[in-house]
């Protein structure tokens, strides 16, 4: 089983090159998540870091959880009904809904072990949640969604908020 700061320096060497990868472990020393991920920032900026932790917010979540979240839509008779039953089952966050036609995902806590360990962690890295919300709901919808990151408790909100749009093809 990999470390997650394994997994992040992985997805750095794929989602911003090798290039990149040698200049944040060279400069970071790999000692820590905020260390190396303030680097890769500082080296290739906030789309970078974010292109780097949706992957890893794909590995945090069991497939064992989407598996019962693909149950969960199967067995719903629409959208409204399948919101319900995953907040039912505490499936992203017990605070799901639906707010101008897309998917509303509220975390009132942070549930991020990492972020909890780590003190001083940029917003960035909530870009993982974002990703965890995408492997969800693109397993479960068989197609692309978007997931925006509205706010984060990083941030300074008293909450994480996500706005997950499906695709419309």
């Amino acid at each position: 089983m990999t470390t997650r700061i394994e997994r992040i320096l992985n997805s750095i060497k794929i989602n911003a090159g090798d290039d990149v990868y040698e200049r944040v472990v060279k400069t970071s020393g790999v000692s820590d998540v905020k260390t190396i991920l303030d680097i890769l920032e500082e080296v290739s900026g906030a789309e970078t870091v974010s292109r780097v932790m949706r992957p890893c917010g794909y590995q945090c979540i069991s497939a064992a959880t989407i598996l019962r979240a693909k149950a969960i839509h199967n067995k719903s008779t629409d959208l409204p009904e399948f919101l319900r039953l995953l907040n039912d089952q505490r499936i992203g966050g017990g605070k799901l809904h639906i707010r101008d036609g897309n998917i509303i995902g509220i975390y009132e806590k942070c549930y991020c072990g990492i972020a909890k360990e780590t003190g001083g962690l940029a917003p960035l890295y909530c870009h993982c949640s974002a990703g965890w919300y995408e492997h969800v709901f693109t397993s479960v919808f068989e197609k692309p969604v978007e997931v925006k990151k509205i706010c984060t408790i990083l941030g300074g909100a008293d909450r994480c908020e996500f706005e997950i749009i499906a695709s419309k093809t």
